[in-house]
């Protein structure tokens, strides 16, 4: 055989071996991969544990709380049927509570007899009662009080009415700044009929919650 043939021949095996080792190193590859995924096999989930509830309530549930909880204390008085003349009496309380709830000194301290005030001290000196009360309602005191926002009539269980005088016994409902509980409780409050109009003679507690009184005396809720 001459040489080119040879050299011919021997370029053969070379290229017949190398693509021997292709295939070899091809099927390896198959064998290690592992089978291809089936597509009828579902896809795998990561399911995370469900979160816990929160360890403080937020603001939201803590005001839903509250009304519920008011509407159940406001639920345990009764509303009794009142006849024409308590209703004056009645009519009276309300548009006092309704002047605090509003700060409306002027039109809370025209709702008072003579002297109402004379046993309160406002914290705030403007003027006139008027003033000085529209200035004194939501006071904010050093001490950390709770700082009055406004107060609202549940309902009037019991108004007494002897001669020129008069009891009222109001749920009231008052709410405070800074995101505190509102506080349910039966006020008293005593007037008095002077000219044939009735007057508010003591305030009650509601106006010491108003401009911020901590310490409610007794003698708020005394008679006159």
């Amino acid at each position: 055989m001459s040489r080119l043939g040879w050299t011919v021949l021997a370029l053969s095996l070379v290229a017949a071996a190398a693509a021997a080792g292709v295939l070899a190193i091809s099927g390896d590859d198959r064998d290690h991969a592992g089978p291809a995924p089936s597509a009828a096999t579902p896809p795998t989930v990561s399911r995370r544990p469900p979160r816990p509830p929160p360890a403080h309530p937020s603001r939201g549930q803590r005001h839903d709380t509250a009304r519920t909880e008011v509407r159940e204390a406001v639920a345990q008085s009764a509303a009794p049927r009142l006849d024409r003349a308590q209703r004056r009496v009645a009519r009276t309380v309300r548009a006092y509570l309704a002047a605090l709830d509003r700060r409306d000194g002027g039109r809370a301290c025209r709702l008072f007899a003579p002297g109402a005030l004379s046993g309160v001290r406002l914290p705030r000196r403007s003027g006139d009662c008027g003033r000085s009360l529209s200035a004194s309602i939501g006071y904010r005191d050093p001490r950390g009080f709770p700082v009055f926002a406004g107060v609202r009539v549940a309902r009037i269980p019991a108004v007494a009415i002897d001669g020129s005088e008069a009891r009222v016994t109001a749920t009231t409902v008052t709410r405070f700044a800074d995101n505190r509980e509102p506080s349910v409780e039966d006020d008293v409050i005593y007037l008095r009929r002077p000219k044939g109009r009735w007057l508010i003679e003591k305030p009650g507690a509601a106006l010491y919650r108003a401009i911020g009184v901590g310490d409610i005396p007794p003698r708020a809720l005394a008679p006159p």
